[in-house]
Parts: structure tokens; C-alpha cells; sequence
């Protein structure tokens, strides 16, 4: 490459040469002592490990730097750790990469069940901002102790029994804005549904369904919930593009659609092309036509003599 070629402009290069292609990332550190901590940066910024293998060789790349705790403190913004990976691994690796500002735990295992102490002290103390939990615990005797939650913005929780009890806790959280949980119509409570509506700091309420979505909204208005904030999810989402790229993109989506005003017989939902095409900014591919199912399947909405429970709990 010309020493002529800026620097900036050399990165900028790199950066979408390797954008679609992590592998080649890897291989471009070793191009030129100029543009490696470039490439350095994309490759550790955001991170997504698949179980226990890779965890393992992430740890082996971190502990070769001259001064792993701090190189991960300042490099790794972003974690996502999914798969079969042993929770004393998933520990060191969060406790090493102290400046997570997002982070993901997708664990096949149930050993946080029981006694999740370790796991919360290690998440004391980081910064968060996205907080994405896919684990069979408990995490609300931690909140009153715990500092994990001073920074949060985003949470998202996939446990099918989230919405079937009270979570008072949640409005002590005065940072949240963005809440995403699965809701199903077989276990949710209405007037935990509504509890959370009434949380003005909530931006944008999202609802991973299994079921159909007009099965949903018709649980909805069947109990009088109404609100231009909640926004309907997959069920199964995608995981982050390569390199991480995209790890707050469906945020970013759901959350614009809460600005874009509908009939009274329609409900906001997030289709899987839709994903897709937003994607195709981080992803070399080509678009796909946009087809949403509930747009052509929306049934009349039901009249309730009721009031619509979108300011909180009815005395």
C-alpha cells in the first residue's frame, strides 16, 4: 500500500475490506505496523464466542499482550458469550474485558442457577449499558446490592415466565429505556404488562412472540393494553453480524418504529426481512423484498367499553 495514502484513509480501506470477513481481519494485522491498530481495534471491539473452544483460544490471544487486563479493558466494548462455556471461563473473560459497555450471556448450562453471586459481583462493576440475559436464574435479589444496573439502557431478558410475576425492580432502574422480554399469552400477566407500561422512562417496550402476532395483540386489547411503545419481535433473532457488527441494530429498528404513527387496527412488528435488509449495510449481500405478514392479515380491531390500561394500574 503507498505511504502516499493517508492513514485515515488506509483505514477506512481496511475496515470495509474486512467488514464481511473476519478470518481476512486476522490475516491483514500482519500487512503493515501502520494500519494494525486498526485492524487490532475491529478485530477485539466487538467480540462473539461460541462456546467452550473458542473461549478458550480468545483467552490464549489475550493473555499473549504484554498487559492482557489492560489491552482487554480498553479494547473489548461489546461481548457476546453463547453456547456450552464453563462458568468459571465466562467469569475470567467479563472480569478481563472490565470496559463492556454491552454485553450478551446466552449460557447452555444451569450452574448460575442455583448460586449466581460469582457471576454479579463480576458484572458489579462494569459499565454497562446493553444487558442481554438468556440464562435459567434469578437476578432480582441482586438489584438492591449490585451497581451492575447504574448505567443500563437496555435490557433484555429471555425467560418465557418473565412477564408472569410482579417486577417492581425494574422501575428502581431509572437509566432504562429500551426493554425487551418474551411474552406469551399462555403465561403473562396483564398486570405486570401494564405495570410496565406505566414506566414513562421506558422508550420502547418489545415483545419476542412464539405466538401469532395477532393472537398477541388481540391478548393485548382483550386487556385493554394499548401503547405505541411496544413494538412485536421474532421470536428467534439473529445473532450479531461478523465482527460484531450490529449488535444495537433491531434496537435501532424496533425503536424507530415506535415513531411511525398507524391505524388503530394495526400493531408495530418487526419482520425478519426487515432484519435482513438492515443487515445488508453491514453485510456484502444483496437485498431481499420486504414482506411482512401481519400486513395482510390484519384483523378489525375489538372494541372494549373499558379504559385502555396505558397509564399504569387501575385502582
Amino acid at each position: 500500500m503507498s505511504s502516499t495514502i493517508p492513514l485515515e484513509i488506509k483505514n477506512q480501506i481496511m475496515t470495509l475490506a474486512t467488514r464481511t470477513r473476519s478470518a481476512a481481519a486476522a490475516t491483514h494485522l500482519t500487512i503493515s505496523q501502520a494500519i494494525h491498530p486498526c485492524i487490532e481495534k475491529l478485530l477485539y471491539e466487538k467480540i462473539v464466542i461460541h462456546g467452550q473452544e473458542d473461549a478458550n483460544r480468545f483467552l490464549q490471544c489475550l493473555y499473549q499482550y504484554l498487559m492482557p487486563v489492560e489491552f482487554a479493558q480498553k479494547s473489548v466494548e461489546a461481548l457476546f458469550l453463547v453456547g456450552s462455556i464453563e462458568p468459571s471461563t465466562a467469569i475470567e473473560i467479563i472480569s478481563l474485558c472490565s470496559g463492556l459497555v454491552s454485553l450478551h450471556l446466552a449460557l447452555q448450562n444451569n450452574q448460575f442457577t442455583t448460586d449466581a453471586s460469582s457471576l454479579w459481583s463480576t458484572l458489579n462493576g462494569l459499565p454497562l449499558k446493553s444487558l442481554v440475559l438468556t440464562l435459567n436464574m434469578r437476578f432480582e435479589p441482586f438489584l438492591s446490592a449490585s451497581h451492575t444496573f447504574t448505567h443500563l439502557s437496555h435490557l433484555k431478558v429471555n425467560r418465557n415466565h418473565f412477564l408472569g410475576e410482579p417486577r417492581e425492580m425494574l422501575e428502581s432502574i431509572q437509566t432504562l429505556t429500551h426493554l425487551c422480554a418474551v411474552l406469551s399469552p399462555h403465561f403473562a400477566d396483564p398486570d405486570v404488562i401494564a405495570r410496565l407500561i406505566s414506566n414513562a422512562h421506558l422508550r420502547l417496550i418489545a415483545f419476542r412472540v412464539q405466538d401469532s402476532h395477532i393472537d398477541v395483540k388481540e391478548f393485548l386489547e382483550e386487556n385493554g393494553i394499548c401503547n405505541c411503545r411496544i413494538v412485536l419481535l421474532l421470536a428467534k433473532l439473529p445473532v450479531w453480524g461478523e465482527l460484531g457488527q450490529g449488535n444495537m441494530l433491531i434496537w435501532e429498528l424496533a425503536e424507530d418504529m415506535t415513531h411511525t404513527a398507524l391505524p388503530d387496527n394495526y400493531h408495530q412488528c418487526l419482520s425478519q426481512t426487515q432484519i435482513d435488509n438492515a443487515y445488508t449495510d453491514y453485510l456484502d449481500i444483496p437485498k431481499v423484498p420486504e414482506i411482512n405478514q401481519c400486513a395482510a392479515t390484519r384483523r378489525p380491531t375489538c372494541v372494549h367499553m373499558g379504559m385502555a390500561r396505558t397509564i399504569g394500574l387501575q385502582v
